[in-house]
C-alpha cells in the first residue's frame, strides 16, 4: 500500500493534511507529482495579514525516500496496514516583523526545522494517524504531539476525505512564538510567558481527478487554540480558517 500524505506548513505551524490517498501497490520506482496550490489563510496573529499565496507543489517518491511538500525523509509499510515515516518538516514563524507594524519591534522569531515521526494504522472505518516532531534546530526547543482521525471515501465526482485532530503544543514551542517578552511589552501588549496548548483541527478535502495524469485537490479546514495560545496578547482571535487548492500532474 502506498500511502501519499501532501501536506503544506502555514505560519502557525500547523502542518496541513492536503490529501490522503492510498493506492494498491507500494512505490518501488519514482512517483512524481508537479503542479501548484494556492494556498489562503485568515489572520490570528495582530498585526498580520490574512495569507494568500501560489506555491509550487513538488512530491517524488523512490522506495521509501520521499521529497515534497510533507519534508524530506523515509516512509515505510510495517505489516499489511501499517506505515512509519521520519520527515523533517519546516515550521513558518507566526510574525512577519518586515511586514507587521504591530509587532516590529518585537525580537525575530525564527522559522524552524523539525524531525517529525508518525504512524498510520489504516483499518475499514477510520484511519488513525500519531506523530511526534522536536525542534532540531535550537530554535523553540519545543515539540508538537498530534493525533489524526481521517478516512478516504471514493464517490463518483472523486474522493473525499474527512479529518479530525489535536495537537498539543509544548510550552516552549508556544513560549517562543506567542510568548511576549518583558522588553517586548507595550501599553497594548503585555509581557506575556507561553503556556503548553492543545488546539484541534477539522477539515474535508476533495481529490478529483481531471484526467489519468491531472488531478485538482480542495481542501478547506477550521483551527481551533488551545488557550495557552489564545490567551496571548498577540492573538486576536482564537480560531480561523484556511483552505488550498492545488492542481498538479502525476507522472
Amino acid at each position: 500500500m502506498k500511502n501519499s500524505l501532501f501536506t503544506v506548513t502555514v505560519k502557525c505551524g500547523l502542518p496541513i493534511v492536503l490529501a490522503s490517498i492510498s493506492y494498491a501497490s507500494y512505490a518501488t520506482e519514482w512517483n512524481a507529482d508537479l503542479g501548484l496550490s494556492v494556498l489562503g489563510e485568515q489572520s490570528h496573529v495582530y498585526g498580520e495579514e490574512n495569507k494568500a499565496e501560489i506555491r509550487p507543489y513538488l512530491n517524488l517518491e523512490y522506495g521509501m525516500f520521499i521529497v515534497g511538500p510533507e519534508g524530506l525523509g523515509v516512509s515505510g509499510k510495517v505489516g499489511n496496514n501499517d506505515q512509519l515515516s521520519a520527515v523533517l518538516v519546516m515550521r513558518e514563524s507566526v510574525i512577519d516583523r518586515d511586514e507587521n507594524e504591530l509587532l516590529k519591534h518585537f525580537e525575530k522569531r525564527d522559522d524552524a526545522t523539525e524531525l517529525a515521526f508518525q504512524w498510520t494504522h489504516f483499518t475499514p472505518f477510520v484511519d488513525l494517524t500519531a506523530a511526534l516532531s522536536s525542534d532540531v534546530s535550537d530554535t523553540h526547543e519545543g515539540y508538537e504531539a498530534k493525533f489524526m482521525l481521517s478516512k478516504k471515501l471514493d464517490t463518483d465526482v472523486g474522493a473525499f476525505i474527512p479529518a479530525v485532530a489535536i495537537q498539543h503544543q509544548s510550552e516552549e514551542l508556544v513560549d517562543y512564538y506567542y510568548g511576549v517578552r518583558a522588553g517586548e511589552a507595550t501599553s497594548r501588549f503585555a509581557a506575556y510567558k507561553g503556556k503548553a496548548a492543545t488546539n484541534a483541527n477539522a477539515s474535508i478535502t476533495h481529490v478529483y481527478p481531471i484526467t489519468t495524469e491531472w488531478h485538482v485537490a480542495t481542501r478547506l479546514a477550521y483551527d481551533h487554540l488551545g488557550e495557552g495560545i489564545s490567551d496571548s496578547p498577540i492573538v486576536e482571535r482564537s480560531g480561523y480558517w484556511s483552505g488550498a487548492m492545488s492542481v498538479f500532474y502525476r507522472f
